[in-house]
């Protein structure tokens, strides 16, 4: 084949076809070859594929392999100077151009758009600058009884008069295809709309995962008509439009989201701050405390601390999730922590609570909780359990024991008097309390963990820290992965000999 131009090689290259496939081996040429835009090494075979480019300066040729021999398609022109010419500006701007420019224009500004309104007008305009219609509108919603109008423009050669939508069209889109009513087309206009001087109407369903979420109407008064491709040209922008709405909610729902994110971080801080540290200790006691959130607001109850009559500790969670469950799990704990602080007793404590709660909540609010002072030497403790039951006495080589001590309703149910109890305890004894978002978190299957699991994991356990970490390593494993539907809570506290005081 012969290239006539000052830039090819007189043995430029070489082309072979050996069972069919065909290899390009540039000579060593003057000015070089180029496949797909990456320069080709001299004499080493390059295996073509079909739509394969070969740029010999100034030729670029498409390799085709579709029918039944190899063919090289010109696609440019060389630079001899014959037979070329300037395209005018005039014929660039012929209606495929303009349209083509519209739809890069829109495709750019639509994905920039911040809201539904901004993109509905954006869409509009273009409607009007790549069609012949004089007007052009943008619906949202997909029954004719909820149609919401996001925008509409209007040519200003359309006339004054401004005719009605048609539902038929419009519930004719709404399975998906645009549909359209043209007198010359013999198509069956409504008199109404005759009436109304309507020569032309068109109807794109917007569609948004298959789902049609709004349509784009066009139609003309006043004799305007219609061009043939009108209908391509607003399917093609209204595919733009889909992108655009989806691209915009996908937006909205990430901003949504981390808001709500901001406010439950905030949330989980100020509950976390209320909490006792991870660990510490106060005279003879020591203990280990691991809170982690759940997916919502919610309220696990945790508190340490030491008056004149001695170190007390409880653990509970209110019911519910949300905002209201995070105020009143921080009311239960600043009241029961002040009278606990002001030495009362821990029946004393959970009545005046309980009195507290039944004066400001609402109807469906209140908390179970476990609470306990333990005397100054640590052996005796006193116990109220309002309605939690989570917790277990843990001993070397022994199963661990439920604790069963009295007490009464959760907090805020009903005006009753809470009785305690009175345990005594050995040295190195443990006192193992979680909340329900422990026993209760289900598996992949719907069966929730349980005590009883939750009290085996920790039967041969050597001490606080590996009570903890015991019953986190069973929650993850049913869990399996999951995030945790409740906040969890898990506290284990050590009674020994010798130990100094830590802050709370």
């Amino acid at each position: 084949m012969r290239l006539n131009d000052p830039h090819v090689s007189r043995r430029h290259a070489t082309l072979h076809c050996v069972d069919d496939n065909w290899t390009f081996i540039d000579n060593g040429s003057r000015h070089g070859t180029r496949i797909n835009g990456t320069p080709l090494l001299a004499q080493e075979p390059c295996v073509l594929a079909h739509g394969d480019q070969l740029t010999i300066h100034p030729y670029v040729l498409r390799v085709d392999l579709g029918g039944e021999a190899m063919t090289l398609v010109q696609l440019t022109a060389h630079d001899s100077g014959n037979g070329i010419k300037l395209i005018e500006p005039d014929e660039l701007a012929n209606l495929a151009g303009r349209r083509l420019n519209v739809l890069l224009d829109v495709a750019s500004k639509l994905q920039e758009a911040s809201d539904e309104k901004s993109m509905a007008l954006i869409a509009v305009k273009a409607l009007l600058l790549g069609t012949g219609f004089g007007r052009a509108t943008l619906l949202r919603g997909h029954d004719d009884s909820l149609y919401e109008m996001l925008a509409s423009v209007t040519q200003s050669n359309q006339g004054d008069v401004q005719a009605r939508m048609s539902s038929t069209l419009l519930r004719a889109a709404a399975a998906g295809k645009p549909v359209r009513l043209d007198q010359d087309a013999g198509m069956n206009l409504s008199e109404s709309m005759i009436n109304q001087g309507v020569t032309a109407a068109l109807c794109v369903p917007i569609l948004l995962d298959s789902s049609v979420e709004g349509f784009l109407y066009l139609d003309s008064t006043s004799g305007l008509k219609s061009n043939n491709d009108d209908a391509a040209f607003a399917k093609a922008l209204g595919q733009f439009v889909g992108m655009g709405l989806g691209e915009i909610r996908r937006r909205d729902l990430a901003q949504r989201q981390l808001h709500i994110q901001t406010e439950l971080a905030a949330a989980h801080a100020v509950q976390r701050r209320l909490m006792p540290a991870d660990q510490g200790c106060m005279g003879p006691w020591r203990w280990k405390l691991y809170s982690e959130p759940g997916r919502v607001v919610a309220g696990d109850i945790v508190g340490a601390g030491e008056s004149d009559q001695g170190f007390w500790f409880f653990l509970g969670d209110v019911a519910g999730k949300g905002a209201s469950a995070g105020m009143l799990m921080a009311s239960i704990q600043a009241h029961l922590a002040g009278e606990l602080e002001r030495g009362n007793s821990i029946a004393q404590a959970m009545n005046a609570t309980n009195s507290y709660v039944r004066r400001h909540r609402s109807q469906a609010e209140f908390a179970t909780l476990m609470a306990m002072r333990l005397s100054s030497d640590g052996r005796l403790m006193s116990m109220v359990d309002a309605g939690h039951a989570m917790g277990a006495i843990v001993r070397a080589g022994a199963p661990a024991i439920q604790l069963q001590c009295n007490g009464g309703p959760p907090i805020g149910v009903v005006d009753e008097e809470y009785e305690f109890s009175e345990l005594q305890l050995q040295l190195g004894d443990r006192l193992l309390l979680f909340s329900d978002g422990v026993c209760e978190q289900r598996n992949a299957d719907g069966e929730e963990l349980g005590m009883q699991r939750v009290f085996e994991c920790v039967a041969d356990s050597r001490n606080e820290h590996e009570d903890v970490e015991r019953v986190m390593q069973l929650l993850r494993a049913h869990a399996a992965g999951a995030p945790f539907t409740d906040d969890v809570s898990v506290a284990s506290l050590a009674y020994g000999i010798g130990q100094t005081r830590s802050p709370v």
